[in-house]
């Protein structure tokens, strides 16, 4: 059965400064800025420095081939020193409660995450985000997209 990922909300604008767990980090030295795409059940977030492409996050709603169902990944596609980190809160409430997350720490720039996946029950809400990471810097992270599994 197909799932189905409506985006209800999402950071698409370019940030100076922005609030994080109720904190206030600066923004990389390019300007971050976060677009969603959805297509068919499956939905993914770029992530732009300037204009480059600095990575993306991958949810993947059903199983295609050697991708597994209710999965997400991270990629990381420049070499800027910072990673990409994607999040998944199932039952999603008013504060993120991160219960599956993969990321791209630790690796040269092109890389992708493996898929961190597990079975998520049938209509159950989801929410997705991705965010910039880098060792003693405050994550610079992407609205929430919502979906149902």
């Amino acid at each position: 059965m197909k799932r189905t990922f409506t985006a209800l909300a999402v950071l698409a604008s370019t940030m100076g400064l922005v609030l994080v767990g109720g904190q206030a980090g600066a923004a990389p030295e390019s300007q971050a800025r976060f677009e969603l795409g959805i297509q068919s059940a499956d939905a993914g977030i770029n992530v732009y420095r300037g204009s480059d492409l600095a990575g993306y996050g991958d949810f993947n709603a059903d199983p295609d081939g050697s991708v597994p169902g209710d999965a997400i990944r991270a990629c990381d596609t420049l070499a800027d020193g910072w990673g990409i980190e994607t999040q998944l809160d199932v039952n999603p409430g008013a504060t993120w409660d991160t219960d599956r997350v993969v990321n791209t720490r630790g690796h040269a720039s092109p890389y992708c995450s493996g898929w961190a996946s597990g079975n998520i029950g049938e209509n159950t809400p989801v929410a997705i985000r991705v965010c910039l990471v880098k060792s003693g810097e405050t994550p610079i992270c992407s609205g929430r997209a919502f979906g149902e599994s």
